[in-house]
Formats: C-alpha cells, structure tokens, sequence
C-alpha cells in the first residue's frame, strides 16, 4: 500500500520546478488522507505532527508558481489510466460530469456568488452564496464493483454574470480538458441540467487531430422533451425550401402507448437485477438540429427519458450508461463529509469587502487583480490536491482491499461491498501511518516528512 502511494506522488515531481515544492506536494496531499478533522490547512498540520512553524510556509505552497494546476490534472488522470481498470464502451471511457455547489459567507473570498438550489431536501436553504464546482469523474472497476473516482475539477462561475460561457458550455469543456489529457474518446454521462442545444454544440467543437468528435453525451430528457420524425422524401421536388422536420413527436404522451411496443429486459442496475421496459427512436431534436437517440425507459411506475447523442449506442448500453451517473453524487458526498474537500479558507485583502445585497466592484489595479487572481488559485489547487488524496483512497480501496480489511481499526455492523469505502481506508491508513513512518525511509515519497516533524518527546514523559 505505501509503496502504491509513494509510486503515485513520485510521478509528480517532473510538474514542478523545485524540489521543495514537490515535497509540500506530498506532505498536503498525506495530510488530506490522514487527517480527521476538517479545518483547512490547520488539520493537516496537526494530523502530520508538523513542526507550528510551518504553518506560514505551507500557505505560501497555496499560491506558489513553481507549477500549474492543469499539468497536475493532466500527470493525475494518467496514473489512473495506468494504475486501474476504467469502464469503457466500445474503447471510449466513460466519464461522469456535474457541479457541486459550496456554501461560503467569506466577505473576502474570490469569486463568491449566490446560488439556487434545487432539492427536496429541508435541511437545504433555496439561495445560498457560496461556489460552483464543476467535476468530471472516471468509473473505477473490477468486473463486479464499481466506484467513481475524480479526474478534474474547476471552480466555475455563471456566465451571465462573468460574460464568458454558461455553465452547461463550461462542464462539456471540462469534459473535452479531461479527454485530451487522456488521449481518448469519451461518454459524457450527464444530467437533465445538461439537456441543451448549447451542450451539444459545444461537444461539436471538441475535435482530435482528425476531425473526428472525441466527446458524446448520454444524458437524462426533460419532462416536456418534443422531437420529429425524419421527413418523408418525395420523388419529386416541390416548390419552396425542403422540409427539415417530419411529425411531431411529445415524448410524454408515447409512454401511454401499450407495453407490447417497449421491449421488456432484466437489467442489472445499481447493483440490483431490475426489469426494464424500453423504446428506443432516431428522432429530430430540434435544440441540437440533427438526430438523436431518444430512449424512452420504464422502471416499474417511473418513466423517464435519456437521449444520446452518438447514434450507434445500443438502447441497453444507454441505460447502463446512465446507470453510472449518481456515482458521482456518492463521490461528491466522500469528498465533502470524509475527506473536507471544501473546507478552504483563502481570501486577500485586495478583494473589497463584500456586503449583504449589495454589489461589490472589482478594483482595476493591476496588483490587486492579482492578488484576487492568487486567492482564487488556492482555492482551486487545495480542491485539486484533495481531489488526488481521494482518488488515491479509492485505488487502495481496491487493490489492497483484504489489507484494509484486516488492518481496519473500527466495526461495521452490516458490510454491504468487498471494496471498502473512502472513508473505511482512511481511518486504517491514518491509523499505520505515523506507526509505519519510521519504516519508511527507503521511499523517496516519505523519507524527508520526519525531519519536518515536530519534537514529540514530551508527550510521553510523566507529569
């Protein structure tokens, strides 16, 4: 297991400049797998038993220029692609995207702005300020379970406010980011937020060398979702511009056509053996102008809609597909709760005091712009680099899952999977760790953490 790690955070070291900026790498990225509490960088401090003093100079790592985030996106979804076993179709890989929204009342910090949220929940308030993250995940398997794990994720604002892209555009952007950094085809499974012209179009644009489309969508139709028929072609031409548009086609309404006309199929989807009713139809949506496969699918009393747009997708590989999609929501919950992904606190000065209701104007000073500049990079590298602690979490999980097992420290009544969760690995790695650390001085990942540590000598002697 250390020596999966220490293979892992060694491949790093090309991305930066110095050799100090790789080793504070290394210890924040230990940090976020062995801390338990979530109290930003003062956590990992306390859980490495770091000398106080370091605490300044592990800010300074935050906003540091001695690498860029988008090689350290880049070098991270290549160890995946070498270290695991990705779900693909028809050798594409199949990638999760969505956006998870951060509550945060900083006055100070960049790039806050008030969000809706939509959710059954109570507990939720319906407008909060706070950020916008976007993510795009992988599908980590070993032929029976399968778990997402996190390749990329960029804190995104509304384009409306900002005037660059909407949000939609940027998530299938992310998308083409994390393609390319694959080198790989992808399917992008997504929600019905994304149901739009302008994701279509912008994944028309996300071209290889050869001009072929390297991102297909697989996404959940709204309620209200309307296509056509191809129009009929006629051995003579009329007068006029030809028909682009057929028949008239209101999805709900074929849902209450006989289920003689859906093909019913056994299924295996969250884990369970489902009976699924399906209708599968190329037809003209109209936001996307051209075709797309609209598979209208029954589970039990729930009807819903999916919609692809690569043509050649079977109706089954659809609904497995879509399938995949609320894993990322489980990877969004370890992130948040197990891992204090979102626990940040960056700000700057140069950011004028933000107001309840009322505008701020951003300064125009130049200096001041940056400053902004570097407090939004923080945010975005300590997202970044605890995105790759969970990530690393996940590959232990599975590939020394009996180790884990048998080192676990805790007690769980009812053991629903042989893959331990996130936060089952990192109670037993945070338990080894500093009793392994001294055993550990052969691997260059390790071997400088105890020079930095603090004297702990004291803590043993009688009072």
């Amino acid at each position: 297991m250390f020596q999966l790690i220490n293979d892992i955070l060694t491949q790093f070291r090309e991305k930066f400049k110095r050799q100090k900026t790789w080793q504070w790498f290394v210890v924040i990225v230990l940090g976020f797998m062995v801390r338990g509490e979530h109290r930003g960088v003062t956590s990992t401090l306390s859980a490495l038993r770091l000398r106080p003093g370091l605490y300044h100079t592990m800010l300074k790592f935050f906003r540091s220029g001695a690498y860029t985030m988008g090689e350290l996106y880049k070098k991270w979804i290549m160890v995946v692609m070498q270290k695991t076993t990705l779900v693909t179709v028809s050798e594409r890989l199949v990638m999760l995207g969505d956006h998870i929204k951060i509550s945060k009342e900083g006055r100070r910090m960049a790039c806050i702005e008030k969000h809706h949220q939509d959710s059954q929940n109570s507990g939720k308030a319906e407008y909060i300020d706070g950020h916008n993250f976007g993510q795009v995940s992988a599908v980590l398997t070993n032929g029976e379970v399968s778990r997402s794990i996190p390749l990329i994720t960029e804190l995104q604002e509304s384009g409306t406010k900002t005037g660059g892209d909407s949000l939609v555009v940027q998530m299938i952007t992310l998308m083409g980011k994390a393609a390319e950094s694959a080198n790989r085809s992808v399917i992008a499974v997504l929600d019905a937020y994304f149901c739009s012209g302008s994701a279509w179009e912008a994944s028309d644009k996300i071209l290889d060398n050869a001009g072929n489309r390297i991102v297909e969508i697989v996404t959940r139709g709204k309620t209200n979702a309307v296509a056509y028929q191809q129009p009929e072609k006629t051995s003579r031409p009329k007068c006029g511009r030809p028909r682009k548009y057929g028949k008239k086609v209101k999805l709900s309404s074929v849902f209450s056509q006989q289920d003689q006309e859906f093909t019913a199929k056994n299924m295996m989807l969250y884990g369970k053996n489902t009976e699924v009713k399906f209708l599968c139809a190329d037809l003209v949506w109209k936001p996307a102008a051209r075709l797309v496969r609209f598979v209208l699918v029954k589970i039990g009393n729930t009807p819903f809609v999916l919609m692809s747009s690569d043509l050649t997708l079977t109706p089954e590989e659809i609904i497995t597909l879509y399938g995949y999609r609320f894993k990322i929501e489980t990877s969004f919950n370890e992130q948040k709760n197990d891992m204090g992904c979102f626990s940040y606190r960056f700000w700057t000065k140069a950011l004028p005091k933000r107001k309840r209701g009322k505008n701020t104007q951003a300064p125009t000073d130049a200096k001041k712009r940056s400053q902004i500049e570097k407090s939004k990079q923080a945010t975005e590298v300590y997202v970044c680099l605890n995105c790759i602690a969970a990530g690393i979490l996940t590959i232990i999980a599975f590939y020394h899952s009996r180790e884990i097992w048998n080192r676990y420290p805790g007690y769980i009544k009812t053991v629903r999977s042989s893959i331990p969760t996130v936060a089952t690995v990192k109670l037993t790695f945070q338990q080894d760790f500093c009793a392994f650390l001294p055993l550990l001085k052969g691997l260059k990942a390790f071997k400088f953490i105890p020079a930095l540590q603090r004297v702990v000598d004291f803590l043993y002697q009688a009072g």
